[in-house]
């Protein structure tokens, strides 16, 4: 014999929805499902039952056969019209066979007849409750797997993401080896370009630490969103983006007023950034020429920060140094907006 301990380890944490028309009946017998369910709502006829249920889910519902306005039977139909996996128990006066049959097509666990004995209903719900707790831990199992599912989606997009630009950079270190190749006389070029570098005996300015870590950081992330903008199509990756181009612009702002030109060119990339449709525009058409443009200024930044964290910036040919990644940031302006680049690849905002 199933006891009531056994069955409320499966009940316990259960809704359950009883639908019956008699009012004494359905108070007295609340009370006793009370006692087994974490939540007992009550309906006094079918109509009443189908208005509860289209609000509130439920793992088992309860009901009588013969009630006024909308019989059980049919409301039953309806329930398993919205959920054809919902478990119920139908409760009935009658034995005939003609009426257990029509209950069981209709879509009834199980049912319970009139008078309700108390160790005999136990024995009947007792499955039905297992069956109820089963279904939803397999639910819950479901919405789990679901979870990591998306989370370890997520990882695999940002690994393609990282992948690619590892990928530009290292074609670009090519590029940068090639054309330093000693054999056509540029490295020796630009050795004896820097050997006449001359700091200015009144000033010595160098970055920062926290600037350095700060703008390594951003230089670092910076083509790692454009690439999963390209991937999500989250416009929030452009508008970090822009953000970023503009702390930039505002930190190399803050030192020398060499730098004004490199800062200003960025100050001009984050507000055409900043508008948006011309850069998506670009990115769905040329994804890979914009990262590889983008991720090539990161470099040279990059590069240009760790030198002058303890050199001095404060060198009389310093415009020369840094002109080469300014001209870069103006070519992307321009491939962004043509119309804001004249034949010789200047910018004119106004």
């Amino acid at each position: 014999m199933i006891t009531l301990k056994e069955v409320q380890n499966y009940s316990k944490h259960l809704s359950v929805l009883y639908v019956e028309d008699n009012d004494k009946l359905r108070e007295e017998t609340a009370e006793i499902f009370k006692l087994l369910f974490a939540k007992v709502d009550l309906a006094s006829n079918g109509e009443e039952g189908i208005e509860k249920y289209n609000c509130e889910k439920y793992d088992i519902v309860i009901t009588d056969i013969n009630m006024p306005r909308l019989n059980g039977i049919e409301m039953i139909f309806q329930m398993r019209e919205i959920n054809p996996e919902q478990k119920v128990i139908a409760i009935s006066a009658h034995d005939e066979p003609e009426i257990l049959i029509s209950m069981m097509r209709k879509g009834v666990s199980t049912f319970l007849l009139k008078p309700i004995n108390f160790d005999e209903m136990l024995s009947i719900i007792y499955p039905v409750c297992r069956d109820a707790t089963a279904q939803n831990m397999n639910c819950e199992l479901f919405e789990a797997l679901n979870v990591e599912h998306k989370k370890y989606k997520n990882i695999v997009a940002k690994l393609m993401t990282h992948l690619r630009t590892v990928e530009i950079k290292n074609a670009q270190i090519e590029n940068l080896y090639a054309q330093n190749n000693p054999e056509d006389g540029r490295s020796q070029m630009l050795q004896e370009y820097f050997a006449k570098d001359e700091d200015d005996e009144y000033e010595k300015v160098v970055f920062l630490l926290d600037d350095c870590e700060e703008m390594s950081d951003i230089l670092s992330e910076i083509p790692d969103k454009l690439s999963r903008y390209v991937d999500d199509k989250d416009i929030e990756n452009i508008r970090k983006v822009r953000d970023d181009v503009a702390k930039l612009s505002n930190i190399l702002y803050r030192y020398t007023p060499f730098l004004d030109p490199l800062a200003k060119s960025l100050e001009e990339l984050s507000s055409l950034i900043a508008e948006e449709k011309d850069l998506i525009a670009k990115l769905d058409v040329k994804p890979e020429q914009i990262l590889s443009l983008f991720d090539a200024i990161c470099i040279d930044l990059s590069l240009y920060v760790k030198r002058f964290a303890t050199e001095s910036m404060a060198m009389k040919n310093i415009h020369h140094i840094h002109q080469p990644t300014t001209l870069s940031i103006h070519q992307i302006i321009g491939l962004i907006r043509p119309d804001l680049a004249d034949d010789s690849g200047d910018i004119d905002f106004f």
